[in-house]
């Protein structure tokens, strides 16, 4: 908007009266922009139009970025430093804008992110953890106690920016307590206006003590974590083999695989188990060893086990884990139970076809579950594994499979339909291992697992704990204790065959 009411209109009205030929405001204007240009990332501008309107314009575009209004008065005012009239835009600029930690741009953006926000309610409080972290008193804060209407939070967020503004902070490229702020308040946002917040301190950081995108990146990591909303979540992988000729036989391993580059770690020994419950008493000491090490970076942990295809749907998910001084209760309801196929990993040459799919698959977020990118295989169903390869050849398009009944391992590789599915890439199969022959489980799976396919791990997660929004099939289906979820994609453990090795077992029936 441009006229009285417009700040940099006003300042630009300002700048006209210091009475400069035409040619030498030209000049400085070239030379303001090409400054801003330099220090402050700004991308390289020149003046358009000699009017007021293109001027204010000007000073809107430089404020746009951090210390860029800053750097173009600063420029533009060689030779008039020591003048009446400048004095007077110094003047005027301090009236317009009100000094705050970051420029004026920014802080308007700021103010409205936060008013809109979900998280308006909780922002005072959001607040006082942040400042109660970072070691100062915020009297102001707490000297304002109570909830306030919708229409209140405009006036909170000014109080609370105030207090940010004015807090004395010194920092060796440590976060400004705002960035904090910030960023602590956009970890607990959805996705739309998570990005906005983000993108706004990733303007700012150099600016509030964040000079490097890994500091950042550790700063959002950090903030993430304390709200139990990691963004690259600790995975502890888990491997069950079994020995052929002796079924109930077990092998297990496991392994750390942090976020990062610090690559996979081995994590507990190798132990040889002599029976299912031995077995099952196994995994479950090395997951609550990991959740116990881990402490807080225990938060959204995801489990991953590593399984052949004899015992691909072995109902990991539901191995009882007995935390000290608590509830014991399955695996799956605390935490995302992934099964991978150990068949898939171990054959690289299957890796391209499972990356084609899998960037399908994070290329195209709004894909659902219930689109036709999942075929669904109904009760009693036989698949023919030839007939199945040759579709699959030329359906690139298909991302995953339901079985109401979870095709059985009959002793071999080759005549099997799911080991094709692996073989072809399919990332994602899950299978209801007992409940599939009710007639109504297809209509019940089906709505319980609607949604976005990416979100399909974290609505899983929470169908095993029994928070769906379906109660009447806990009541009913069981569901949360009969989903096999398999899920594979681009997540770093190729390339560490040398880590994870081959034990020389192979599959056995569960």
């Amino acid at each position: 908007m441009s006229g009285s009411h417009d700040p940099y209109w006003t300042l630009a009205r300002q700048l006209v009266r210091l009475q400069r030929p035409a040619a030498d405001t030209l000049s400085a204007r070239r030379a303001a922009l090409a400054r801003v240009a330099a220090e402050c990332g700004a991308t390289p501008r020149t003046p358009e139009g000699t009017t007021v309107e293109a001027l204010a314009a000007e000073l809107a575009y430089c404020a746009d970025h951090s210390g860029g209004l800053a750097a173009y008065l600063g420029e533009f005012a060689r030779g008039f430093e020591k003048t009446h009239a400048w004095r007077a835009v110094e003047q005027l600029q301090r009236q317009l804008f009100t000094a705050t930690l970051v420029d004026p741009h920014h802080h308007r953006v700021l103010c409205e992110l936060l008013e809109s926000c979900d998280q308006a309610p909780r922002l005072r409080t959001l607040a006082l953890r942040v400042l109660h972290d970072a070691g100062t008193g915020p009297l102001a804060l707490e000297d304002q106690g109570g909830g306030r209407g919708h229409a209140d939070h405009r006036n909170e967020v000014a109080e609370i920016l105030a207090v940010f503004d004015d807090l004395a902070y010194g920092w060796e490229d440590e976060p400004h307590p705002l960035l904090v702020f910030v960023e602590t308040v956009a970890v607990l946002e959805d996705s739309p206006l998570r990005a906005r917040m983000r993108a706004w301190s990733g303007q700012v950081a150099a600016h509030l003590g964040c000079r490097s995108p890994q500091r950042l990146a550790r700063l959002r990591e950090e903030v993430a974590v304390r709200a139990g909303r990691p963004l690259s979540p600790y995975r502890l992988l888990v491997e069950i083999t079994a020995r052929t000729p002796v079924p109930d036989h077990y092998t297990v391993r496991s392994w750390v695989v942090p976020p990062g580059p610090d690559g996979t770690r081995q994590y507990g020994a190798p132990a040889q188990l002599s029976s299912r419950a031995e077995m099952e008493a196994d995994v479950a000491a090395r997951y609550l060893s990991c959740v116990e090490d881990l402490g807080e970076l225990s938060a959204g942990m995801r489990v991953e086990f590593l399984l052949p295809r004899p015992l691909l749907w072995l109902p990991v998910d539901q191995i009882m884990a007995r935390p000290p001084d608590s509830v014991p209760r399955p695996i799956g309801a605390d935490h995302t139970v992934l099964v991978r196929s150990r068949d898939r990993w171990a054959k690289p040459h299957w890796r391209p076809l499972l990356h084609e799919r899998s960037d399908l698959l994070t290329s195209g977020p709004d894909v659902c579950f219930e689109s036709a990118a999942v075929r669904v295989v109904p009760y009693g169903e036989r698949l023919c594994p030839e007939e199945l390869l040759r579709r699959l050849r030329h359906d690139r398009e298909q991302l995953g499979w339901l079985f109401l009944q979870p095709p059985p391992y009959t002793g071999g590789l080759e005549p099997d339909a799911v080991n094709v599915l692996l073989e072809m890439g399919i990332p994602v199969i899950v299978a209801v291992r007992e409940v599939g022959e009710r007639p109504d489980a297809e209509r019940k799976t089906r709505k319980v697992l609607a949604g976005r396919l990416m979100e399909l791990p974290e609505r899983v997660r929470m169908l095993r704990g029994e928070m769906g929004p379906d109660s009447d099939v806990f009541a009913v289906l069981d569901l949360h204790r009969h989903l096999s979820l398999v899920w594979d994609g681009r997540d770093g453990l190729e390339g560490a065959d040398a880590a994870l090795g081959h034990p020389r077992t192979g599959g056995g029936l569960p």
